[in-house]
C-alpha cells in the first residue's frame, strides 16, 4: 500500500542572483504524512530557503515541488497562496503575533486566510488544550508572557487542522526547560491532526523528540 507523502521534492536547485554555486542543490527527498521531521545547518546552508520553497513562496530553478501531492509550482500565484493558507501552518522564530490584536483575533487570523470557516468550539478547544483559559482570548497579545505568546502561536498554525506545520528556529530565544515544553506541546498537538510536522533549528540536542533527523547537506 502506497503511503501519502506530505512533501516531495525532484531535481531541485536554487541559486541567488549573483551566488557562484546554488544553495540548494536536492536531487530527491520526501517526508512522509504525519512524520516529524527535524531539519537542521550550519548557519547558511539554506535552510530558510528550503522553508520557503516547500511554502511556495520561492521558486526554484529547476525541480518539482509536490506539497500534499500537489504540483505548487503549477499553480497561479494566487492559487498557490491560497493552497498555502490552507495546507501549511507556520511558527516562527519571533512568533509574529499582532501585538495590539487579541488572543482570538490573532488565532482567527490563519481562518480568515485559509478560507475555513470560523468556528468558536475550536478555538476554545484548542486553547483549553493549549493551558489557556477563556479570560485570555480577550486579551492583547502584547499583554502575554513568552509562554502565552508560544501557546497562541501554536493556537494560529494549528486553527485550520494543517497537512504541515513548518516551525523556523521558534526555541532559540528559550531556556532549555521552556524548550523542551514547547516542542513536546507542539508535538501532541500535530499529533491531533496528522499534521507533519517540519521543524528546523541548529540546536541538535532538540533532536531526540523528532521521528527523522535530516542534515541538510546530506540532502
Amino acid at each position: 500500500m502506497n503511503k501519502t507523502l506530505s512533501i516531495s521534492l525532484n531535481n531541485i536547485q536554487f541559486t541567488w542572483p549573483k551566488a557562484e554555486k546554488p544553495v540548494l542543490n536536492i536531487p530527491h527527498w520526501q517526508v512522509e504524512a504525519g512524520q516529524r521531521v527535524f531539519l537542521y545547518g550550519r548557519s547558511g546552508s539554506g535552510k530558510s530557503t528550503l522553508l520557503n520553497i516547500v511554502a511556495g513562496i520561492l521558486q526554484p530553478q529547476t525541480g518539482i515541488v509536490n506539497i500534499a501531492e500537489q504540483n505548487i509550482f503549477s499553480f497561479t500565484q494566487r492559487k498557490r497562496d491560497k493552497f498555502r493558507a490552507r495546507h501549511l501552518g507556520v511558527i516562527f522564530q519571533q512568533f509574529n503575533l499582532i501585538p495590539y490584536l487579541s488572543v482570538k483575533d490573532n488565532i482567527c487570523l490563519s481562518q480568515s486566510f485559509s478560507g475555513v470557516p470560523f468556528s468558536e468550539e475550536r478555538i476554545e478547544q484548542l486553547t483549553r488544550q493549549l493551558g489557556l483559559n477563556k479570560f485570555t482570548l480577550s486579551q492583547a497579545a502584547n499583554q502575554l508572557s513568552v509562554g502565552q505568546q508560544q501557546r497562541v502561536a501554536v493556537a494560529r498554525a494549528l486553527y485550520h487542522r494543517p497537512d504541515i506545520i513548518i516551525a523556523d528556529e521558534p526555541t532559540s530565544a528559550l531556556d532549555a526547560e521552556t524548550r523542551d515544553e514547547f516542542i513536546q506541546l507542539l508535538l501532541a498537538q500535530s499529533q491531533q491532526t496528522n499534521s507533519t510536522v517540519l521543524f528546523v533549528s541548529h540546536d541538535k540536542s532538540l533532536a531526540t523528540h523528532f521521528d527523522q533527523l535530516i542534515d541538510l547537506s546530506a540532502l
